[in-house]
């Protein structure tokens, strides 16, 4: 494992930042991406708009409510990518969205879609440690694993290789312990995605909405 380089290392050239947004919420009983968060925004245009002004291109990878998806994203410069059997699980979007990217890319950030607690500060500690050289990097609280994830255009190939219905992401992002970065991070909230009806009102709660 490599170590967390020093904050004022610059940020690579080209990032391509992958949104998975393409899950069916079965948990959540409706489309989360769509769910309102603010007076006006939705949880997808909260975290594009906090990812957007920190990498050159931001991937939004949607399924079933791609149309919809589309329309909140309206008013922001994104590329859509449409996963078509997205019940082949996460990876099949990560590689949809790899797919997608423009060919000048150096690496890719992988976010989640229904994280909307994600802070600009995050990224730009990911991308900083990108910059230094490490291949894989990796935020972490407490020891475990969150998002987002940035990998190397180097890695390509071995995503794009996986079966998306045996085996995840982790496949690689755990196998290259010489060339990965864990960058400790003093907020939980890196951790938090958005499944459930809980899951949501903590974050709505999060963004004071909630009485």
């Amino acid at each position: 494992m490599k170590t967390p380089e020093a904050d004022n290392d610059p940020h690579p050239r080209s990032i391509s930042a992958i949104v998975l947004a393409a899950g069916r919420s079965r948990r959540m009983g409706q489309p989360k991406q769509l769910l309102v968060l603010s007076a006006k925004d939705t949880v997808i245009q909260v975290v594009t708009r906090v990812i957007g002004p920190l990498v050159q291109q931001v991937v939004v990878v949607v399924g079933h409510v791609g149309g919809q998806v589309a329309a909140s994203l309206a008013d922001q410069e994104i590329t859509l990518a449409i996963n078509t059997d997205v019940d082949r699980g996460m990876l099949s979007s990560v590689q949809v969205g790899i797919r997608a990217v423009e060919e000048q890319c150096e690496g890719y950030l992988i976010c989640l879609g229904d994280q909307p607690s994600l802070r600009a500060a995050v990224i730009d500690a990911v991308l900083r440690n990108a910059a230094a050289g490490a291949g894989i990097v990796i935020p972490t609280y407490d020891g475990r694993r969150g998002h987002p994830v940035f990998i190397h255009r180097r890695y390509r190939e071995e995503i794009l290789a996986l079966d998306p219905e045996t085996t995840g992401l982790n496949a690689v992002t755990r196998s290259h312990d010489d060339d990965t970065v864990e960058v400790a991070w003093r907020d939980a909230r890196i951790l938090d995605d958005m499944d459930t009806p809980a899951d949501y009102a903590r974050e709505f709660k999060r963004a004071g909405l909630a009485d």
